[in-house]
């Protein structure tokens, strides 16, 4: 059996979908921020719950456009320790540093003692990671030191796509939320990205942003700072398809973590759980390994033996250890110290296969070889 990282729900229907609107958009010639897009945005930020979305380029741009509409300039940023390095260099490329923070040993997500201990007057933002789809459960909490210190509480939504907490959705938790549509992500236009936020005064900042910093697109009159971070109507096109099937694939994704969860009941893997209130949208199966195994070796072992490709975790190493931060230390607030939960959850996670249309008997050999590797 061979079991691949993941399958892009694109189907037929899909293909044809967009071959015919792609052939209308050619013939048009306007493939840039055009209908697409606009009805790109209008379903998205029907989708989140939220007061506008608004299409860029990709993930990073969106948390970076966020991080410069709120001036973080000469300011501290707090980020979690175990997350993509998009998710650092955004604020720093906005004129920000970083400060480090913590994961909780049992969701993975930011521990909000350790954000309490290292937050500072100059903190002009958190920004929460929904780590593999799951929102953290001491959100409100997290929102609250945030707020006390004047930071806003942006959220790095780039896996988590319609997942959800005490029924209120990603990307409508703070004051704004940061999605990706990689390929891998659950929702995907190849590349792209979204901001979500209901906030007028902010919405208004980010559309300048995203155009150069002009009020009036076109006037060739730059009343802001502000670059590039347009979408293209193609990708807005994939995103459309997209829409048509998100809540399907969000069931589907979510049946399939059902069913793990019920295989590796009472066994040596241990698997990260949904907290009460709470639907992930699993972006990634996360699991924890017993202690001292060899993770590279137990993955090699399933390709080569059993076909099983699994997916790359989320993630294998800290931001502390990133070769860039050992050679610009000046772009952390502060010293690197230990990280005890993020360093364990680095070293032990491994995420398995899952994806819409995963099947029934895929899933159930997976974990019969898993298991076996590890015993």
């Amino acid at each position: 059996m061979e079991i691949p990282i993941l399958k892009i729900p694109f189907d037929a229907d899909d293909a044809h979908f967009i071959a015919e609107e792609l052939k209308k958009m050619l013939l048009k010639g306007h493939l840039a921020m055009g209908e697409h897009t606009g009805e790109f945005e209008e379903r998205f930020a029907r989708f989140c719950g939220c007061g506008q979305a608004l299409a860029c380029a990709n993930g990073t741009a969106a948390l970076e456009m966020i991080c410069r509409a709120l001036d973080v300039e000469g300011g501290s940023v707090a980020v979690p320790a175990l997350t993509f390095m998009a998710t650092a260099l955004a604020p720093i490329a906005a004129g920000a540093k970083i400060i480090l923070i913590d994961c909780d040993s049992h969701t993975f997500q930011m521990d909000p003692d350790d954000l309490a201990k290292k937050i500072r007057n100059d903190t002009r933002a958190v920004i929460l990671v929904h780590l593999g789809g799951f929102i953290s459960p001491h959100l409100e909490r997290i929102k609250s030191i945030a707020e006390s210190y004047g930071a806003a509480l942006v959220e790095d939504a780039a896996h988590a796509h319609g997942a959800e907490i005490w029924g209120r959705k990603a990307g409508n938790l703070g004051l704004a939320g940061a999605f990706s549509f990689y390929p891998t992500k659950g929702l995907t236009t190849d590349e792209g990205g979204m901001v979500c936020t209901s906030d007028e005064a902010l919405t208004d900042n980010l559309r300048w942003l995203r155009q150069h910093g002009q009020e009036k697109p076109g006037s060739n009159q730059h009343q802001y700072f502000g670059l590039n971070y347009r979408p293209s109507e193609i990708h807005s096109l994939l995103g459309l398809a997209m829409m048509k099937k998100a809540e399907w694939i969000l069931d589907s994704r979510r049946q399939a973590a059902a069913r793990y969860d019920e295989l590796l009941k009472d066994s040596a893997l241990i698997p990260v759980k949904a907290p009460d209130g709470q639907k992930p949208a699993y972006y990634k199966y996360i699991s924890l390994l017993p202690e001292s195994l060899n993770r590279e070796g137990i993955k090699a072992r399933l390709k080569e033996e059993y076909g099983i490709s699994l997916a790359g975790e989320v993630y294998a190493r800290t931001l502390a250890t990133q070769p860039y931060f050992q050679k610009h230390g000046d772009r952390l607030a502060a010293p690197l110290v230990p990280l005890p939960g993020s360093e364990m959850a680095a070293a032990r996670q491994i995420c398995l296969p899952l994806y819409p249309g995963l099947k029934e008997e895929e899933q159930a050999y997976v974990v019969e070889k898993i298991l076996e590797v590890i015993r």
